[in-house]
């Protein structure tokens, strides 16, 4: 059985990114175990800066983080659909990403990481036309797949997207990508 994990990015459960997030669900959920997780509904501090994890690859925290991340390094593939918010990804996903340093590749004392090879996909949903910033808001997710050591195999730039109904409303071939892609990550 596949093993996916899917991150909503946006604190909206219910939004364009959530709605594509369950679309690939649709898709994949027959021959799949998956986590959703959103992560406006998440509890996770900020990072502290106290490089602490660099001596012990463990941070010192206790909330959500953990756990999140070591369900995306269990993972065969993981989706992370984020909005633009001033040309980058929100902040509560940004969270996330600084939390993952006791777990990426330049802890030299990491004591969690992937053991298999693990597949990301990449969506970024924005309301305005320049691609320019999606492009930015999936470098990111890339970057952030690239320190976990999941490659990156598809990147999604949806545009002209303010809302779930200009999502449904322009963007049917782009659910339809999503839901297939989740059909055929689902089969491997």
């Amino acid at each position: 059985m596949v093993k996916i994990t899917c991150i909503i990015g946006s604190p909206h459960s219910g939004g364009s990114c959530a709605h594509l997030i369950d679309t690939f669900i649709k898709g994949a959920e027959k021959s799949s175990k998956i986590k959703k997780y959103c992560i406006g509904d998440l509890k996770i501090n900020y990072c502290r800066g106290c490089k602490k994890c660099y001596e012990s690859g463990e941070c010192v925290q206790d909330d959500e983080a953990k756990d999140i991340v070591l369900d995306i390094l269990g993972s065969d593939c993981v989706v992370i659909a984020a909005p633009s918010w001033w040309a980058d990804v929100p902040a509560q996903l940004k969270t996330l990403f600084d939390r993952t340093t006791p777990y990426g590749d330049t802890n030299p004392n990491r004591k969690h990481k992937a053991d298999k090879l693990v597949k990301g996909i990449a969506i970024a949903v924005r309301a305005g036309v320049r691609e320019a910033e999606n492009e930015l808001i999936l470098n990111s997710i890339q970057h952030y797949f690239g320190h976990l050591g999941i490659e990156t195999v598809e990147r999604i730039s949806i545009l002209q997207t303010d809302n779930l109904s200009d999502l449904l409303e322009k963007h049917q071939a782009e659910i339809k990508h999503i839901f297939e892609l989740g059909k055929r990550f689902a089969e491997e």
